[in-house]
């Protein structure tokens, strides 16, 4: 045991591990953008030293907004161009403090304001070229998912990986790159309180995109459960199989392997090789499949990240309300869901058809009430107006549809209040709901639904059925 108490990491050691927090591909990106910096800067022979004042940062930073380019001289996306202004500008803003201890703040002061307005104009004139526009992975509808499923055989080490890849992609919805990173450590098999197992396992990758840890939060637990109805894609079952062909001499705790040519020969070491699946090589597996069953990946951007948006898109179809789909997704708000929705045509041909549909409606209802209705209510001021009582009573009286024992039942629960009643407006309408006053509840009901007058008209229209009402119109 130490003779210490408290720990004994030097400064070097603690820099290090504060260093370690942030991914290496975010590192690799910033360098990357910083180097493009820089060779921007030396071709503007741009200099930076103290003596370089906040106004001359913010003009330079006006001009990369702007005028950044790619290596080949082409524009970059609108999307990327954002990105690289914003982190070059907190690299400068983080270089000039640690160095010479200058602050300033490229996001807020007013001073960089044109900087800003800079780079948004750039995003802006590209937006209008399609082909600059940011482009989101499209969803794979559930026939091309299961194509997708049928082309792979489980009995290899390749049709193994990618049957569970598939599979716990869905159902886990991963991030496109997610996939790559999961090792054997963020999967455990659950038990129940006797210590017997439940068919379940968890997944937890610990840190995510929204959950970085430190002073945020962790990753929510996700489980993997037994398919009973079709076995062959059950992801537990393919999940084990999938452990018990690692070889001892595997000794990467990374889940996806790369698989070993010589699986066959009686001499191979088993079905993987000791090495992880390379991040480019997996970042082409969904895009291959796609293209193996049909898909014209030319117009369509299809990637690993496809099965996180059609696990949104199914979920949301099959009725899992926004707070409970980030819950599943790991996604920070239900603000960030609803680009996944947009991509569904689904949605947008049932939107359609329910706005058709009710246009239909409506105007269905609107001739079957003017014919039904006497002539002493055509046309109808639809503005501020009072009805008279024997007016409403031949509309109810002449309704085509006479009340039934249907109608009495429905109409006897509890109906929802026409918008926009005073407090007295309510009081009588509740009043009639009371006396099971029935017959002029419907008749509300039926022109509110009919169409055959405005809000203000109903209101007074209520309102003249009582019988003490002197006649006025509502104030709004």
């Amino acid at each position: 045991m130490s003779n210490f108490r408290f720990g004994r990491n030097t400064p070097k050691e603690i820099d290090d591990s504060i260093t370690n927090i942030t991914p290496l591909n975010t590192k690799n990106s910033r360098n990357s953008i910083w180097r493009q910096f820089e060779k921007f800067c030396g071709e503007r022979k741009y200099v930076f030293d103290g003596n370089t004042s906040t106004e001359k940062l913010a003009f330079i930073l006006k001009d990369w907004g702007y005028n950044m380019k790619k290596v080949d001289g082409n524009d970059y996306k609108e999307a990327v161009i954002k990105t690289m202004w914003n982190v070059t500008a907190k690299q400068l803003q983080e270089l000039y403090f640690n160095k010479f201890g200058i602050k300033f703040d490229p996001f807020v002061d007013l001073e960089f304001k044109g900087s800003r307005n800079a780079r948004d104009a750039k995003r802006r004139n590209l937006q209008i070229q399609p082909e600059k526009r940011k482009t989101s992975s499209s969803i794979l509808t559930l026939e091309e998912y299961n194509k997708i499923l049928k082309i792979y055989n489980e009995d290899t080490p390749d049709g193994l990986q990618k049957m569970f890849f598939y599979v716990a992609g869905l159902e886990l919805a991963w991030r496109g790159c997610e996939g790559v990173n999961v090792t054997i450590k963020h999967f455990k098999e659950e038990s129940d309180n006797c210590g017997l197992p439940t068919g379940r396992i968890e997944y937890n990758c610990i840190f995510s995109k929204t959950a970085q840890g430190g002073s945020h939060k962790l990753t929510d637990s996700k489980w993997l459960a037994t398919n009973t109805t079709d076995p062959r894609i059950c992801p537990v079952r393919l999940y084990k199989k999938m452990l018990s062909k690692r070889g001892k001499h595997i000794t990467t705790d990374r889940l996806f392997l790369t698989p070993n040519p010589a699986w066959r020969e009686p001499s191979s070491v088993g079905w993987f090789k000791n090495s992880p699946v390379g991040r480019n090589e997996m970042g082409k597996w969904t895009r291959t499949a796609a293209e193996e069953i049909g898909i014209d990946i030319k117009k369509k951007k299809i990637s690993n990240h496809s099965l996180r948006s059609t696990a949104v898109s199914q979920l949301a179809k099959a009725g899992v309300g926004e707070e409970q789909l980030i819950k599943i997704t790991g996604h920070a708000n239900t603000f960030s869901i609803k680009p996944y929705l947009q991509l569904d045509g689904d949605h947008h041909y049932q939107m359609i058809d329910k706005l058709r549909a009710n246009s239909t409606a409506m105007e269905e209802s609107n001739n079957k009430s003017t014919n039904c209705a006497p002539s002493a209510l055509i046309p109808l001021d639809t503005s501020r107006v009072s009805v008279h009582h024997n007016q409403v009573s031949a509309v109810l009286k002449s309704s085509s549809t006479p009340m039934c024992h249907e109608d009495r039942q429905s109409i006897s629960k509890p109906m929802t209040t026409p918008k926009k009643l005073s407090i007295k407006a309510t009081f009588h309408w509740h009043r009639f709901q009371l006396k099971e006053d029935y017959d002029t509840l419907l008749g509300v009901k039926r022109l509110t639904e009919g169409g055959v007058t405005s809000e203000d008209s109903i209101i007074n229209i209520l309102f003249d059925l009582v019988p003490d009402a002197p006649h006025f119109v509502l104030d709004q």
